[in-house]
């Protein structure tokens, strides 16, 4: 299989017939100037779609985290420690009290989604690596 766009043209080339292009196509066969495509086989096309859902578990827990981070500056709560996301940022999330309590109910659901996102990510990570090194 060839792609149209790998298939070499003249520039003064415009008409174009269907006997046209077999006679030009066979010309180019014979003369191995035709750059073949690979076309993936069905496991492939799996293994891509595992790869692009883990792509998009990685942009939903970006999200979360920036949602998160928002009402914190809303509220001009700042973390003075070293590294955000590690272990201890998180347990300092989960002790953190905001002024209000509907405040604290969106904090706690906040938590829990990027808790569940990272779960997501984790799976998507073990099955890829499991698959890819089939």
């Amino acid at each position: 299989m060839v792609a149209p766009s790998l298939i070499p043209k003249k520039p003064g080339e415009k008409i174009k017939t269907d006997k046209r292009d077999a006679l030009k196509l066979a010309k180019l066969l014979k003369s191995e100037d035709l750059t073949p495509i690979y076309v993936p086989e069905p496991e492939d096309e799996a293994v891509r779609d595992l790869s692009r859902a883990r792509e998009v578990a990685m942009k939903d827990l970006k999200d979360a985290k920036y949602q998160l981070k928002a009402l914190l500056l809303r509220n001009n709560i700042n973390y003075k420690g070293t590294a955000n996301w590690s272990q201890k940022h998180l347990r300092w999330l989960t002790e953190l009290v905001l002024p209000h309590p509907a405040q604290h109910i969106v904090l706690q659901e906040f938590l829990q989604t990027i808790t569940e996102r990272i779960s997501r990510l984790e799976r998507l990570d073990n099955e890829l690596t499991h698959h890819v090194h089939q």
